[in-house]
């Protein structure tokens, strides 16, 4: 199976690198999984605005994650 690297901030579009500078001041790193999203800009932006949308809700945090961990599940991911 093929892999997709991870890739730095110096390396990715501009829209990527605004997200990986939020990261970054938010968390101070960023984490690998988003490295490799980074190869699909627009994806990653999506995603990041469908992440944060989950996370200013009222459900429970340990309720939502269990509803991703669960959708993980259902679709075999491994990761």
């Amino acid at each position: 199976m093929g892999r997709l690297s991870y890739l730095d901030k110096e390396k990715v579009a501009p829209e990527a690198k605004q997200i990986f500078e939020s990261l970054e001041k938010a968390i101070g790193r960023v984490p690998n999984v988003f490295k490799a999203m980074a190869h699909a800009p627009v994806f990653f932006q999506k995603f990041m605005e469908f992440s944060g949308a989950t996370r200013s809700t009222k459900l429970d945090p340990k309720l939502r994650e269990l509803a991703y961990l669960k959708t993980s599940q259902v679709n075999g991911c491994n990761y």
